[in-house]
């Protein structure tokens, strides 16, 4: 039995709207305290509050954004500064609680910092954060959720798509994660590589192999060295009696990537292929 894992997807969902910038935050000698953490933390009397600001705190110091984000809210920060400590708390091993954060804040209509209303495609944004944060923790139930809410106030939008097909294969419901792949890739013809490879693993376990090397083949023609794309085709080939072929791809996909997730999963194929005599 080969792994059959479905393999990570690089398609990210990227934070957008106000929080998007390259701002940098330079902290003042004396605006800079030490949380508990060892982090920096903002001198609430020093500092300007800023989105930008906060968002690139994220990468490098997501402790030192959290408590940034939890000052800001005392200044005013409002659903800017929520949405950071959300961001941040995925980083510092709260997930389940910003999980949760993100997904009041997608429901919640209410006024932005400026006095502006909340843009639905802004709160569809967030609603895909929390539907990829819920299936990192383990509850796709609350990830389609999250991803179905979001569709409705942004009908078609690729990344809510595409978590809600994760979420729904999580739950093994396959048919309907095939069908909604198939439907985005017919009206989207410009669809991201990764779509037509997850569209293939849900075509895989649905026993439809044509389609699927179909569809992979043509995630790799856009990208011949994704080591996703060449994961599954080399799941869909070895599933089609094509062992050669399927070694070819896990081969290539150790020397693209030896340290990834796909490679991992490449090795495992590999092995029991090597004790299987009949894939010889």
């Amino acid at each position: 039995m080969k792994s059959g894992v479905l393999p990570s997807m690089s398609l990210s969902l990227p934070v957008r709207g106000v929080l998007a910038g390259t701002a940098l935050l330079v902290w003042a000698s004396s605006g800079v305290a030490v949380s508990r953490h060892g982090a920096a933390r903002p001198d609430t009397k020093a500092t300007n509050w800023s989105a930008d600001a906060c968002m690139t705190m994220l990468g490098d110091d997501p402790f030192g954004a959290r408590d940034y984000a939890q000052a800001w809210q005392h200044h005013g920060g409002g659903r800017d500064a929520k949405h950071c400590q959300a961001l941040a708390q995925l980083r510092t091993g709260q997930e389940e609680t910003a999980a949760q954060m993100l997904d009041d804040l997608a429901r919640l209509s209410a006024q932005d910092n400026k006095g502006g209303s909340v843009t639905p495609h802004a709160r569809a944004a967030i609603a895909a954060e929390a539907a990829g944060a819920w299936l990192a923790i383990g509850q796709p139930v609350k990830a389609e959720d999250s991803a179905t809410y979001g569709l409705g106030l942004a009908p078609g939008d690729q990344a809510l798509l595409v978590v809600q097909a994760r979420a729904l294969l999580a739950q093994d419901k396959v048919g309907q994660a095939v069908q909604s792949l198939t439907a985005l890739v017919q009206a989207q013809a410009n669809a991201a590589p990764q779509v037509f490879v997850l569209l293939a693993s849900a075509e895989r376990r649905a026993g439809q192999m044509d389609s699927a090397l179909q569809h992979v083949q043509h995630a790799i023609e856009a990208d011949p060295q994704d080591p996703a794309a060449l994961l599954e085709r080399g799941i869909i080939r070895e599933r089609r009696g094509d062992p050669a072929g399927a070694r070819k791809d896990w081969l290539q996909v150790l020397d693209l990537a030896p340290d990834s997730h796909e490679a991992d999963l490449a090795r495992q194929d590999l092995d029991i292929m090597a004790a299987d005599p009949d894939s010889q």
